[in-house]
């Protein structure tokens, strides 16, 4: 091996860029990430989900369970699962028209299903109040979608189906929670 390939072997050994005075910190939740290695299994993580999903957003349906005793009943099986480019999306969207869209694109898809014999769960009908949530926060509908919360795609939002204000919902969220934590 010549002085040349040892060199070659040598910087790319050591070409690795240093994560160990870099800390990233959660928007949503203040949560931080420091050091080399755990920085470096972050991008890793990042660059995966890039490279499997793109630059979307994934739409995750469920139809909330108001009866529910735990917080995974509340929310059920995933109905469907909605993935759309993130520029289907400007910033200059509101929470509420993307609702409007997203309704859209789950009544289309459950006309498909009933006509294909699929999942009676999924029919949505005016009745129907749609909730996002992102981050494990709901989305205002006054609130700009990307502005308003600051995501990296790919995305995912939860979509929840409901028939009552959402008030209601987050109340029995409220509930759930306490109560897990009591135990």
């Amino acid at each position: 091996m010549g002085i040349f390939d040892k060199i070659r072997r040598w910087l790319r050994r050591n070409s690795e860029p240093r994560y160990d005075n870099v800390t990233i910190t959660n928007v949503w939740d203040g949560t931080t990430i420091k050091g080399h290695e755990p920085v470096k299994e972050h991008f890793r993580k990042e660059k995966e989900l890039l490279e499997a999903h793109g630059s979307s957003i994934i739409f995750q349906v469920f139809r909330v369970n108001l009866g529910a005793k735990t917080m995974e009943g509340l929310l059920g099986e995933k109905l469907l699962e909605i993935k759309v480019d993130g520029n289907s999306v400007s910033g200059t969207d509101k929470v509420a028209a993307v609702k409007r869209w997203v309704h859209s694109l789950i009544s289309e898809r459950s006309r498909l299903g009933q006509e294909a014999g699929a999942r009676p769960d999924l029919v949505i009908d005016e009745a129907d109040r749609i909730s996002f949530i992102f981050a494990g926060h709901a989305m205002g509908d006054d609130k700009f979608f990307y502005v308003d919360h600051p995501m990296l795609l790919p995305a995912w939002v939860q979509v929840l189906l409901h028939r009552c204000e959402f008030e209601e919902v987050a109340a029995i969220m409220r509930e759930l929670q306490h109560a897990k934590s009591d135990h």
